[in-house]
Parts: C-alpha cells; sequence; structure tokens
C-alpha cells in the first residue's frame, strides 16, 4: 500500500499547488477610464496614456474636466483589470506650443482601496460605475482620480464618491513637431479658446 500513500501525498501536494497558483492572480476590477484634460482655456491633445505598460486609453482632443473636482472627462470602456500601478502620458499644449510627457506610479495600497471601495459602491446590478479618471494639463500637469457614480439616483449626485489618487504631478518638457497640431491650434484662436501663441 506505500504506492497508495504516495498517490495520496502527490495528489495533495498538486492541489495545495493548484489552489496557491489560483490564489496568486490578482483581483480584476471593472471599471472604465475618463481622460481630463485642460483647464479652460488651456486645450490639449493627449497622444497616448499607457498604464502598467501594457494597456491604452483612446486621449485626442480635451479642452476641460481637469480643475474640476472631480475631474470629467470623455469615458473608455477596458475590460476588467487588476489596480493599476504606472500611468505613462504625452500631450501637447495648444496654448503654449508645447509637449509634455510623465509617468507616475499609483499609491500601492491602490488595490487594497479598491477592495474597499467596491464593498462600500457595489458594481452588481449596475448600482454604481468606477471609474479612474486621469487628466493632463495644457501647463504640464497630470492628476489621477477614482470615482463612483451612483446609476440609480438620477441627478442626485450626492450618493457618489471620488477620491484623489495622485494630485498635479509635475511633466517634463519634451521636443515634438508643433506645426502637426498648427491647423488645430488655428481653430481654438478662431473660436477664442486661446490667445495666438506666435
Amino acid at each position: 500500500m506505500p504506492s497508495i500513500k504516495l498517490l495520496r501525498s502527490a495528489l495533495l501536494a498538486l492541489a495545495v499547488l493548484t489552489s496557491t497558483a489560483c490564489g496568486s492572480e490578482p483581483r480584476t476590477y471593472d471599471f472604465s477610464v475618463q481622460v481630463a484634460g485642460g483647464p479652460e482655456g488651456w486645450p490639449v491633445w493627449i497622444e497616448e496614456v499607457i498604464f502598467d505598460d501594457n494597456w491604452s486609453a483612446r486621449g485626442g482632443s480635451k479642452e476641460s474636466g481637469f480643475n474640476q473636482r472631480p475631474p470629467q472627462g470623455g469615458i473608455i470602456v477596458v475590460d476588467p483589470k487588476p489596480a493599476p500601478t504606472k500611468v505613462y502620458a504625452r500631450w501637447f499644449s495648444y496654448r503654449t506650443q508645447t509637449f509634455y510627457e510623465t509617468t507616475f506610479q499609483l499609491p500601492d495600497d491602490l488595490d487594497e482601496k479598491l477592495e474597499d471601495w467596491y464593498s462600500q459602491y457595489p458594481r452588481q446590478d449596475y448600482q454604481y460605475m468606477h471609474y479612474l479618471v486621469v487628466g493632463f494639463s495644457g501647463k504640464g500637469e497630470a492628476i489621477a482620480w477614482w470615482k463612483a457614480s451612483c446609476l440609480p439616483c438620477g441627478r442626485d449626485r450626492n450618493q457618489d464618491f471620488s477620491k484623489p489618487l495622485i494630485d498635479k504631478v509635475s511633466a517634463e518638457v519634451i521636443s515634438g513637431d508643433a506645426d502637426e497640431y498648427r491647423a488645430r491650434t488655428n481653430e481654438h484662436i478662431k473660436r477664442g479658446i486661446i490667445p495666438s501663441p506666435w
């Protein structure tokens, strides 16, 4: 019967290894990304936003939302993901004709915070929608917030939740070809959004 004991021990070891491996998978969260720009009078073109070096969110033209609390931006739906840890972004300020770039870390304890926030503001049955909000200003600053919006509350925003994750990281000025944005810059000037930078 030593072979049965050996087989039983091997199966037990395999079960422990399998449960440990499954338990080490990171939790995933169902959320969308909002990308904000501005503030008003400081429009930007967000060239790229990359999270954890492996997934991205659309940027594009953003004229406002950066200075609102919580910030507001266009919504990008993403597949459920683990709590992000790092954000990289590159953008162009129409007002200053400057390119900016930054990489910043999100809080180390974001996974634990999200676990708590998702239990307080549940996603089940579409009670709350969760958002990671990132904002990039024409003045060369970046921010990150987390928010949960109450869906059945209608216009009553008193049940919403929002919390800053990163407040005003300064970006680095980098080189780029501002002529690529000349036509759009002229549109902003004609619409009175910005003074002529030339």
